[in-house]
């Protein structure tokens, strides 16, 4: 298997805009009705902001809108949306090992989110307040999770990896630590360096946190106190 093709990953949706004129232009509407959205959620908060002031912005009518967008609320998974696609890109010419190509990622979503920090803010407080947008965005988080999955198992048939191990483990470890880190993050106002965090996060999912290997033996079951 050669080095620059072994990526399997494919999320729906993700797939670059190619093809007509029409298309490229319905992608920058859509991008300008998201800038729009952003800059008037940040500079005012997500309530105070209506649809009608959105389409205003983006010099757009409102039934454009809703043929990007179904609601106001889908506008928060549109950076991970746009996240995904730019990593599906940057692996697509990737060329190197597995273990590369994860530091790409994770290095990629840091720097991303450090170039948008407004919105990474904004993010982490509208999206637990909105349960409906809340789940959409966990379900959307299996798109990164199917990715590192991808990039685990290539790097198991490499023989850079155990085998020994579940991918899909590994991936949600991978895949909740991000987030965790980032919402951390975002919560402290950037008060610490995300790329470096995300990078020791890396190591010790690599590495493991001992200095020697370990051998985890079954734990027996604590004991119940009498009540």
């Amino acid at each position: 298997m050669s080095e620059n093709n072994y990526l399997s990953f494919s999320a729906p949706g993700v797939a670059a805009v190619v093809g007509s004129r029409r298309e490229r232009k319905k992608e920058r509407t859509r991008q300008e009705i998201y800038r729009a959205a952003m800059e008037l959620f940040v500079a005012r908060g997500f309530d105070a902001v209506t649809i009608e002031e959105i389409c205003q912005t983006a010099d757009v009518a409102k039934g454009t809108f809703f043929l990007h967008f179904p609601t106001k609320d889908a506008l928060l998974l549109e950076y991970g949306h746009q996240a995904v696609q730019e990593l599906e890109a940057l692996l697509q010419a990737h060329q190197g090992s597995a273990i590369t190509a994860l530091q790409k990622v994770l290095t990629a979503l840091a720097e991303r989110a450090t170039q948008h920090a407004a919105i990474i803010q904004l993010l982490a407080r509208e999206l637990v307040s909105r349960p409906t947008a809340f789940a959409n965005a966990t379900e959307q988080s299996r798109d990164l999770g199917q990715l590192f999955a991808s990039l685990i198992v290539a790097g198991q048939e490499a023989g850079e990896l155990r085998r020994a191990l579940d991918p899909r483990i590994a991936a949600a470890m991978l895949t909740a630590t991000y987030f965790v880190i980032v919402g951390e993050w975002a919560k402290r106002g950037g008060k610490f360096d995300l790329a470096q965090a995300i990078r020791q996060s890396l190591d010790i999912t690599l590495n493991g946190l001992a200095t020697k290997k370990l051998t985890l033996r079954p734990l027996q079951p604590t004991p119940r106190r009498n009540q």
